[in-house]
């Protein structure tokens, strides 16, 4: 569990969608002046140097911030994205889903970072001493187990993001669980669950993949899933894609998540598609 390390993968195509959902549910707790809490589970190191050994191992940073690096945007929200990145990325780095937290954040808002690779803590202590303030906390242990020490919140404004590596099979329908537990105790939490869109070669964990966003889906009054496809579904493609889950979305989310991530695939060229489907209405 503890060999993953996301400076390999950051700034890919995955990142793109997950961070674009991520900013999307934080600029929407933002437009009311009232405090919020975040919760992000697996954390990582919170910033990643693009000249590093673990960045430059696979670059795939090549496959997601580069295509974007330059843009103007016409969507609100890929155009609050690129404002927030492009001065990190001008310092060759890729800002994690914490240091985009720490950007984004207000005096009067509160957020909980959990790490559990020893590797990963102090880089990720260091991210928030640098650029944070007093109301984040960085705890090193297990993001899930924490996520549910920790909810519901006080205030009760609030959001969740959950991107587990999913290395072992059994995270799967962990994420499920403690993500149930949760909105049984946080009824009106949003929640963002990053997945991978695994190709037939890793049969067992795509199944196990579709029961979790299936189980997810009506956890919350509401859910829609997000998918950036980046690469041919043929047998052998690994991971042609990724996901995000979001339970209880904000209002408009999906528009403005779509309009962003219509945008990204023109970026990133004809490979590139995104599709949006509600899994549960308030009707439903």
């Amino acid at each position: 569990m503890l060999s993953y390390r996301h400076a390999f993968h950051a700034g890919n195509h995955a990142d793109i969608l997950k961070h674009l959902a991520w900013l999307g549910v934080i600029s929407h707790l933002k437009r009311k002046a009232k405090p919020f809490v975040l919760f992000d589970t697996h954390a990582g190191g919170g910033e990643y140097p693009l000249n590093a050994d673990y960045s430059q191992q696979n670059k795939e940073y090549l496959t997601g911030m580069s295509a974007l690096q330059g843009a103007r945007a016409q969507s609100p929200l890929l155009e609050e994205y690129l404002h927030l990145n492009q001065p990190i990325w001008d310092d060759n780095v890729y800002p994690g889903s914490p240091r985009l937290l720490c950007e984004a954040l207000r005096a009067q808002d509160h957020a909980h970072l959990m790490e559990l690779h020893p590797a990963e803590i102090d880089h990720l202590q260091q991210c928030v001493v640098q650029h944070g303030h007093d109301q984040i906390a960085v705890h090193h242990r297990d993001g899930l187990e924490g996520l549910v020490a920790l909810t519901p919140p006080k205030p009760n404004r609030g959001a969740v993001l959950i991107d587990p590596p999913y290395e072992q099979i059994d995270e799967y329908p962990q994420v499920a669980a403690k993500t149930g537990k949760v909105l049984q105790r946080w009824a009106n939490g949003q929640v963002v669950v990053w997945y991978p869109l695994l190709s037939e070669r890793a049969a067992p964990k795509a199944k196990a993949c579709k029961t979790m966003v299936e189980t997810l889906a009506v956890a919350g009054k509401t859910c829609f899933t997000a998918e950036l496809v980046v690469a041919e579904n043929t047998h052998d493609a690994g991971m042609y894609g990724s996901g995000v889950c979001i339970i209880n979305p904000a209002f408009q989310l999906d528009e403005y998540l779509t309009q962003a991530m219509q945008e990204v695939c023109e970026l990133m060229g004809s490979h590139a598609r995104f599709s949006l489907t509600w899994r549960k209405t308030e009707a439903a």
